[in-house]
């Protein structure tokens, strides 16, 4: 049963294979959410949810994430994902949470998803405190994928 959140973290991760879910599993396990069954949530910070850094969760439950995520085997492809979160002001007021994920460096990456958290914030008339966010890039070196996960995990 799903409870409403009360904490919340963020991660990003970087994972490679031969194949591509593999190495998509291993970026969870990079962004140390990989015991868990994810259910990918749109983009809302919960109302009084608190950050943390430690994601103390029954292993193998379920776990509400909003995240990004890409993956290639192009040879000397760089590749990125970020996720950002507006905290508002008033501690009455939802979040809002954006995640983005492309072939460009964490920099753009990560300049993009704040970019679009203070337009949603200003789109949903939410006064923003702060913004937080995550970025995770990589290059592919080899043959093998690389796979890339930034994600605001919520419990």
């Amino acid at each position: 049963m799903l409870t409403y959140p009360k904490k919340f973290m963020l991660c990003s991760g970087t994972g490679v294979a031969d194949q591509r879910l593999v190495a998509f599993d291993n970026a969870l396990i990079s962004a140390n959410i990989a015991n868990y069954n994810l259910l990918k949530v749109s983009s809302i910070l919960p109302i009084g949810c608190v950050r943390t850094d430690k994601l103390d969760k029954k292993l193998g439950s379920a776990l509400l994430v909003a995240y990004a995520s890409i993956s290639s085997n192009e040879l000397g492809r760089t590749l990125s994902s970020a996720v950002a979160a507006g905290i508002p002001d008033n501690e009455s007021d939802v979040g809002v949470i954006m995640e983005f994920s492309d072939y460009c460096d964490a920099k753009t990456a990560e300049a993009t998803v704040i970019n679009m958290v203070k337009e949603a914030m200003k789109n949903h008339n939410i006064p923003c405190k702060d913004i937080i966010s995550t970025a995770e890039e990589a290059t592919v070196t080899d043959s093998r994928y690389v796979s890339l996960i930034s994600a605001l995990a919520m419990w």
